[in-house]
């Protein structure tokens, strides 16, 4: 398997993702058996069901502190202590004190909607070099609407992509009314770059919930929260058809990599340059979930 490399934005430096469960997704993507066995089982609903009952028990909790220690995990942000975790799952959902993800405060600004390793384009039209040239991007079969296809047409998108390592809860991006969450079903493929090999498609073929958002800055922007191998679910925790603020907690996923897509309409927000010169350059940029992401178009 190849090295992924991200750019992080808090070291301004390029480097290599630390990658969880690498063996397994080799043996998945670059084995004959792997691939017979992925499409045999691992895509299934089952499986994702099952290893999520084992995140969840009482006997995964030993798991806990090796995976702390390996990757590298700030604890001193998290709200419970190590040794209060009961379950492997219990501390993937953790809750973080307020004060690790401040967000961003001005009216302007677009927040991170999670932590993650983000894409940008200003155009969905214009999704060279990270997705196969040709494939067509179709918001209709993303959102299963087609009457968002119209008003996001040409619209701008961000990708976070989450990985287990990663702290878990998405948020609002921006202030807004969130309209009822509509639930389409799907696999369970896994979103790492290697295993989709640059395809939009995957997007379009995983479980998801997707919400419009309606603003008085920005039009109207839809998120769409992405579920992949060994997601046991993905938990909305807001009420709908109430007025939150950036940065509220919209919901978390529970155990499995993840992602979060923005679509704004377009010419309504303008991405940050990091972002957008990364992702022309093929490259993911680390952003911590409250960091700036765009600014409102007036």
């Amino acid at each position: 398997m190849q090295n992924i490399t991200i750019f992080n934005r808090y070291t301004n430096k390029l480097e290599h993702e630390a990658i969880f469960g690498k063996k397994f997704l080799t043996f998945a993507y670059c084995n004959a058996l792997g691939r017979l066995t992925l499409s045999a089982l691992i895509k299934r609903k089952f499986f994702s069901i099952l290893y999520g009952r084992y995140a969840k028990s009482l006997l995964s909790a030993k798991q806990i502190r090796p995976f702390i220690e390996r990757f590298g995990i700030k604890t001193d942000s998290m709200e419970k202590k190590v040794d209060d975790f009961t379950s492997f799952n219990d501390f993937f959902c953790r809750k973080l004190k307020p004060s690790a993800r401040p967000i961003s405060p001005d009216p302007d600004t677009i927040v991170a909607p999670t932590d993650g390793r983000m894409l940008a384009f200003e155009s969905i039209a214009n999704t060279t070099p990270f997705f196969v040239k040709g494939e067509q991007i179709s918001v209709e079969a993303l959102a299963k609407d087609s009457k968002l296809a119209n008003k996001f047409r040409n619209c701008s998108m961000l990708i976070s992509r989450l990985c287990p390592t990663d702290y878990h809860f998405f948020h609002f991006p921006v202030d807004c009314v969130p309209q009822r969450t509509y639930l389409i079903k799907g696999e369970y493929s896994s979103i790492h770059p290697f295993a989709m090999k640059g395809r939009f498609a995957t997007f379009l073929q995983n479980k998801r919930m997707s919400t419009i958002l309606k603003t008085k800055s920005c039009g109207e922007v839809l998120m769409v929260e992405v579920g992949a191998t060994c997601v046991g679910s993905i938990q909305q925790t807001f009420t709908p058809l109430q007025e939150v603020l950036k940065g509220t907690e919209k919901g978390y996923f529970q155990f499995g990599g993840s992602t979060v897509i923005l679509l704004f309409e377009r010419h309504r927000v303008k991405f940050s340059d990091d972002l957008l010169v990364n992702t022309r350059d093929g490259i993911e940029t680390y952003v911590l979930m409250g960091d700036k992401i765009a600014t409102i178009t007036r």
